[in-house]
């Protein structure tokens, strides 16, 4: 019984560690304004390739 709780403990922790990177990553590192950024620039670069 003892072990059963030990592992669900883990898994829930897991989550929540992963679940709080996601929110950092998001909110300090600008995740989707950083990936707006990105998809415009390859976009223009396709657009520039196919240009010449």
């Amino acid at each position: 019984m003892q072990v059963r709780w030990i592992i669900l403990g883990s898994v829930l922790a897991l989550f929540i560690i992963c679940f709080i990177a996601i929110i950092v990553e998001e909110t300090l590192l600008g995740g989707r304004r950083r990936r707006r950024m990105e998809k415009s620039l390859k976009e223009r670069k396709n657009a520039d390739n196919a240009n010449n």
